[in-house]
């Protein structure tokens, strides 16, 4: 009787079997690495807990201290893919957040995302996940995602909706607000927005296009005798222009 003899090259199916349960099971186990490495806390994420108001006013996110009165209001033109726009947060961060809370100074930023380059890119998405958080009304969450988006912009660039929604579950959003980041936010409204912003600007400082950073108090573009080095000294500039000193205040 004969017997057939098998190619030692053909696959069985128990072979075929097992490469798929091993497939699986490595599936598996990536699945949960990168399950529980999006429930662990991020490290080194802004915490501070500024005494202060925020709301979102049409194309603004104003922050303001509970009794600013008639404290001179700083309108801050920023993109959040501009690195002289975080450098200059990040330089003037304390000094800003020292005016809000002593009702020195209210600051209003206004958005824009020119550096988009007429795509929806980071700045917009950036931009809203901030009208985001600003709706809330949750002060601190708001400044400190800014501080955050400012601080790290080199890598907060590649972040994607989840890489958001993370650091704002991270930070203490309310579990729907992250959810709705985590799907994907309606861009339409930020990128409008920033549009306006940007219209605004170039119309109120006779400008031939967007650009940033810009602070302007009193019709007064207070950064424009700022150098690159110095661009954190905004805030004394602006409570300067404010109070009507200076040669910022005078148009000098």
């Amino acid at each position: 009787m004969s017997q057939k003899i098998k190619n030692p090259n053909e696959k069985t199916s128990g072979f075929t079997l097992g490469v798929l349960a091993l497939v699986a099971i490595v599936a598996v186990v990536i699945g949960a690495v990168v399950y529980m490495g999006r429930n662990q806390p991020i490290e080194g994420l802004p915490e501070e807990q500024p005494d202060v108001t925020v709301a979102l006013d049409g194309d603004v996110i104003r922050l303001a201290a509970a009794d600013a009165g008639d404290a001179p209001v700083a309108t801050v033109y920023e993109d959040y893919s501009c690195h002289f726009c975080a450098d200059m947060s990040t330089a003037g961060h304390a000094d800003e957040l020292a005016a809000l809370e002593a009702g020195d100074l209210v600051v209003e930023y206004r958005t824009l995302n020119f550096l988009d380059r007429g795509a929806e890119g980071h700045s917009t998405r950036a931009y809203a996940v901030m009208r985001r958080l600003a709706e809330t009304g949750d002060a601190a969450l708001t400044w400190n995602f800014h501080t955050l988006l400012m601080r790290d912009q080199q890598t907060s660039a590649t972040w994607d909706w989840a890489d958001l929604a993370d650091r704002a579950k991270s930070m203490g959003a309310d579990g729907d607000v992250v959810a709705e980041i985590r799907d994907g936010l309606d861009l339409g409204a930020a990128a409008a927005s920033a549009k306006a912003n940007a219209e605004k600007l170039v119309a109120d400082l006779d400008l031939e296009g967007p650009s940033s950073p810009h602070v302007v108090v009193d019709g007064v573009d207070v950064t424009a005798g700022l150098g690159a080095d110095t661009l954190g000294q905004w805030v004394a500039e602006a409570i300067k222009a404010g109070a009507g000193e200076g040669a910022a205040a005078d148009g000098e």
